[in-house]
């Protein structure tokens, strides 16, 4: 046995002497510190008195073990674990953290690592309750409030999963806690668990989700894409899908006008007013427009503002667009339709799978417009069939009487005749050969000048004509050609031909402005009375295009503009029901 008189022979303090002098019965475990500082456990047992800690009577004690700090801990802690220091390493290896809450005083306990995980700075915790709700997300702060007040009613174990605050730069911070709440005298007292981190979880759970949720968007689409006749419909199925597919606040669908230059906002989603069917972008004026057309991959913008590769567009700020991305509407041929992009209010980082999904659904929109262009040429096949075989050998007829009134004999009109009907031969093959589709500007110019191709000069965009347009383009320009031959630039050994032309959006929709100009011919002047060219010009131009013809004698030479509404085949028309299509033809 062993007499203890003062407190001071086991070195305990005064704070911690009552702890073990209180009536324990049997045995008790206290924590002592010696004079020298160094903690022991004290293993006491007997039957310990009350005392002021400075001076107490005799008390016999059985034993008195005192043990080192470590060596108790690892005792306690060997029935979970041999060592502690291993099981404490692989909670911060997992990161995964401890803590405890007392309800009564509402002080939280973490362990070292949490603060780490909550991503906040060392030290910036203050132990309070109030502290830990404030660094929940807002967005999340009433659902880990209830799940707490549901623990503490019930009794049943503590989950949920919330995202921290980390600012508005940093992507969200996903932590799942868990947790029991112990109950004394059937109050909650005190809840403990532990928690950590799940960003990659919930980063894995979402794609997964993401992927699921664009499949069955492709697929949907798709089979809209199959049946649907109505391209405008379609377009609205598609950026209305998008919008709520990846989720972005805009989405648009902007058609590469004819000149492919302008860019026409045919649907769209998230836009104001009014923009939807108009001409947002430019590539005279934008180079964000060139950017997207030259690039080969789609193009992403995590910040507008921070962008340095192009100038962001007017309808971009002016809807405060922070991030986007866009793709190229590919034909088969390689021809570009249009974009489709999508914009955010707020900043995002697109995934890789989410660009994927958008050239997805590009490349869907390519193929339906093709296939309903498809659709609509063999519809103009049928109905040109029916048209212009009746009235195939009425033209010639007319052709013939017109060139044999202005032939002086048999050679003329011979010579005249077969130029003019190769004109149109020319014309038909350019048409048939391409599949009753549209035809390149240039190409027909090069088909028609093309004895003079070394001394012509082209400048102008890549403008598609229709059929109509290019059998009557065609007849005009082999007059033209024939007079400058005959008469004009052409007819001298250093004559010159400068074609020039534009596309522009006038109150008859898109317009195309074409000048012929002669130069270094010799000299020109008004002819008293207009010749059958002059005549056949003006007929095809304007009473079959409803266009423009202004033409001009000057020192310099002869020159003529037409001005010609264009109408065009990239993207198909509004379907036409069967009644409407018997009725036309």
């Amino acid at each position: 046995m062993l007499a203890v008189r003062r407190c001071d022979d086991l070195g305990f303090t005064k704070a911690l002497y009552p702890a073990w002098l209180s009536p324990l019965g049997g045995s008790a475990r206290v924590l002592t510190r010696s004079p020298a500082q160094r903690s022991r456990y004290a293993h006491l047992t007997g039957a310990p008195m009350r005392s002021n800690c400075n001076s107490m009577e005799p008390l016999d004690l059985e034993n008195v073990v005192v043990e080192q700090r470590d060596e108790a801990v690892d005792r306690f802690a060997a029935g979970f674990f041999p060592n502690f220091a291993i099981v404490r390493s692989a909670l911060e290896t997992g990161r995964i953290g401890v803590w405890s809450w007392e309800i009564a005083t509402n002080k939280v306990s973490w362990s070292s690592n949490m603060e780490a995980i909550h991503h906040l700075a060392p030290g910036a915790f203050d132990r309070t309750y109030a502290f830990f709700k404030r660094d929940v997300h807002e967005e999340d702060r009433p659902r880990v409030v209830q799940a707490l007040k549901e623990a503490l009613r019930t009794g049943k174990p503590y989950w949920v999963r919330y995202r921290v605050n980390t600012g508005s730069q940093r992507e969200d911070c996903w932590i799942e806690a868990t947790g029991r709440v112990i109950f004394e005298h059937g109050v909650a007292v005190r809840m403990f668990g532990i928690c950590h981190e799940v960003t990659e979880r919930i980063r894995l759970q979402e794609e997964l989700r993401s992927r699921a949720k664009q499949q069955e968007a492709l697929a949907q689409l798709g089979e809209r894409a199959l049946t649907e006749t109505d391209i405008e419909r379609l377009l609205n199925d598609v950026v209305s899908t998008v919008a709520l597919t990846l989720p972005v606040d805009f989405v648009k669908v902007l058609e590469l006008m004819p000149g492919d230059s302008d860019f026409l906002l045919r649907a769209g989603v998230g836009w104001n007013d009014g923009c939807v069917g108009s001409i947002v972008m430019s590539k005279q004026r934008d180079d964000y427009a060139r950017y997207i057309l030259s690039a080969s991959v789609p193009v992403v913008t995590t910040d507008f503002a921070a962008e340095t590769r192009f100038s962001v567009p007017h309808y971009l700020v002016a809807h405060h667009c922070v991030s986007g991305m866009s793709t190229i509407i590919v034909g088969p041929d390689g021809r570009s339709y249009g974009v489709l992009g999508v914009c955010t209010a707020r900043r995002r980082e697109f995934t890789a799978q989410d660009l994927s999904f958008l050239a997805a659904v590009a490349n869907l929109v390519a193929g339906a417009i093709q296939r309903r262009q498809l659709e609509q040429r063999h519809e103009l096949m049928i109905r040109e069939l029916r048209h212009r075989s009746g009235n195939l050998f009425s033209q010639l007829l007319a052709l013939f009487s017109q060139t044999a009134r202005s032939s002086r004999n048999m050679a003329e009109l011979t010579a005249n005749y077969q130029a003019r009907v190769m004109a149109l031969a020319n014309a038909h093959r350019l048409i048939t050969e391409a599949g009753w589709k549209s035809t390149s500007l240039n190409e027909l110019l090069r088909l028609v000048l093309g004895p003079f191709l070394d001394r012509t000069s082209f400048s102008g965009p890549h403008v598609d004509l229709e059929p109509d347009p290019t059998f009557s383009l065609s007849a005009a320009l082999h007059e033209l050609a024939s007079n400058a031959v005959r008469h004009g630039s052409l007819s001298t050994p250093h004559g010159r031909l400068e074609l020039n032309w534009s596309v522009a959006p006038t109150n008859r929709g898109m317009t195309l402005t074409f000048d012929w100009i002669e130069r270094d011919g010799p000299p020109v002047r008004r002819p008293r009375r207009s010749g059958f060219g002059s005549r056949l010009i003006a007929l095809v131009i304007e009473r079959q295009l409803n266009g423009e013809v202004h033409s001009a004698y000057t020192r310099d030479g002869f020159t003529i503009r037409m001005v010609v509404p264009l109408t065009h085949e990239r993207w198909p028309t509004r379907a036409v029901d069967s009644a409407t299509r018997s009725e036309s033809a």
